[in-house]
């Protein structure tokens, strides 16, 4: 069993990128959008969603490591959006990496990496805005690309993550030129993913 969690800022790829590890190895996604959105349904983007999707992934992930005899699945692909100078956002990456850990399991940060100008093209693909009912009011969901570009860190510095995470096995990927075919395989190669 692993989790690999593909890190990076609003539409730089995470969902795309996962989709294709899907394909090459045994393992499901759970793109953030998927629990985020079941709460903000209800709630709105309100810090309670946030907080009731945060459990309910971390209580997935607990209950993931505990019954591997019934998984579907050995390894949790899982996406997320972090801000580097947000203590919640930094302790929720060592609390589900600690889960796997702790199982004696395997963990994978793959942090993606691209220009602002490519993350707006993408920003409303059609298979973006498929996925993810929120981010159909596109004049919306640039502006709050926009926003959180300026008021989040949302790339780590240099050896940040190791840092942070010396038990965790990392990469970062700039994929602003990268299809999600070639990020998959850097990946793969990268942790000897088969």
């Amino acid at each position: 069993m692993a989790l690999i969690v593909l890190i990076g800022s609003q539409a730089v790829g995470k969902m795309t990128v996962g989709k294709e590890l899907e394909k090459r190895i045994d393992g499901k996604l759970l793109f953030n959008h998927q629990t985020l959105d079941l709460f903000a349904d209800f709630l709105g983007y309100s810090k309670n969603a946030f907080l009731l999707s945060d459990r309910t992934r971390k209580d997935l992930f607990k209950a993931f490591v505990s019954t591997p005899e019934t998984n579907t699945t050995k390894t949790i692909i899982f996406t997320v959006v972090i801000d580097f100078d947000s203590p919640y956002d930094i302790g929720f990456l060592q609390e589900i990496a600690s889960i796997f850990l702790e199982a004696n399991q395997g963990v994978y940060f793959i942090e993606l990496v691209a220009s602002l100008r490519v993350r707006l093209k993408r920003n409303v693909h059609e298979d973006r805005l498929k996925a993810k009912p929120s981010k159909r009011d596109t004049n919306f969901s640039r502006k709050e690309l926009l926003t959180s570009a300026i008021k989040n860190r949302l790339e780590s510095r240099e050896n940040e993550l190791p840092t942070l995470f010396p038990s965790v096995k990392q990469l970062k990927i700039n994929n602003t030129k990268l299809t999600p075919d070639e990020v998959c395989r850097k990946i793969i190669q990268q942790f000897d993913l088969k």
